[in-house]
């Protein structure tokens, strides 16, 4: 059986470019390997659909939460084994997974045996067919937060993230929407939801502690309304999960998540992900994960 690997030299702010020497010998203590290295996202996109397509048995990908991304989309609801080596800057696909992140142990897991998890599944539109996600599905303040970090030159890494979050608070918005759980319709005010199949978003914020990937439900949390002053006290706390004993912080729990009222922008896995109103399901067992 030949091994994919699909490496992204431009994860982890460009450092990942000299480390895929490495891993591609690490896995290939392993087994057989065939390497690589697409020129953009949209080759990466490609590829990984072509090896889907192909029913290739595993594809193992070394990049950041963006990577994972395209592979999740490619790879959901095949049979092709997921493999994971984390690059990136946050790698919160891997922390929420509970994956190692540390070379060879990540390498030796991405080879290992397989067990299917949970996804996000939000519904087709138009021509635009069901796309996927492996972290959190975020609406409000935090998607203004990563579309102003994304385009930031500096600082480098998690930093930038801080930097944005400081310059996007005095901007905060309340939101009112309607957020319909398993049936269940609830009238909400909120500067941002995040929709969470894993615990983690935003380079290590513990967004929803008690996410997990096996049972079926996707975690609801609804942040605010509070002001500039009272939600950027709020925010630490957020690392540690502390965040939802706040007043400010409402969680729900189910398998199927409407969300609508208004026309805000959407991002998964810190990837745009559509707009509302949006459907977005639980999809149990979409995706066999390595290591896990």
């Amino acid at each position: 059986m030949t091994v994919h690997l699909v490496a992204n030299p431009a994860a982890g702010g460009g450092g990942a470019a000299g480390r895929i020497d490495a891993i591609a010998a690490e896995l290939a203590g392993h087994g057989a390997i065939e390497r690589h290295v697409p020129d953009s996202s949209d080759d990466a996109r490609a590829l990984l659909a072509e090896l889907a397509a192909d029913g290739v048995a595993r594809v193992v990908v070394a990049g950041g939460d963006g990577m994972i991304h395209l592979a999740v989309n490619a790879l959901a609801k095949t049979e092709t084994v997921l493999g994971i080596v984390p690059v990136g800057t946050g790698n919160d696909a891997v922390k929420g997974l509970g994956l190692p992140t540390k070379m060879p142990a990540a390498c030796a897991a991405a080879m290992g045996p397989a067990a299917p998890v949970d996804l996000i599944e939000c519904d087709s539109v138009g021509d635009t067919p069901a796309r996927y996600a492996m972290t959190v599905a975020i609406v409000g303040l935090a998607v203004n937060i990563n579309e102003r970090a994304e385009v930031m030159r500096f600082p480098k890494g998690g930093a930038k993230y801080s930097v944005a979050t400081l310059a996007e608070l005095p901007r905060i918005e309340r939101h009112e929407l309607t957020v319909t759980v398993d049936g269940v319709e609830h009238d909400v005010a909120a500067n941002l939801l995040a929709v969470a199949n894993l615990a983690y978003f935003g380079g290590g914020m513990k967004v929803a502690p008690e996410a997990k990937p096996t049972d079926g439900s996707l975690e609801v949390v609804l942040m605010g309304p509070a002001g500039p002053l009272k939600f950027g006290a709020l925010l630490p706390t957020v690392f540690t999960g502390h965040h939802v004993r706040s007043r400010h912080v409402a969680v729900l729990r189910g398998a199927e998540v409407r969300i609508e009222g208004a026309e805000l922008r959407m991002r998964a896995d810190g990837e745009t992900w559509g707009s509302l109103p949006a459907t977005l399901r639980a999809a149990p067992g979409a995706l066999r994960v390595a290591g896990r």
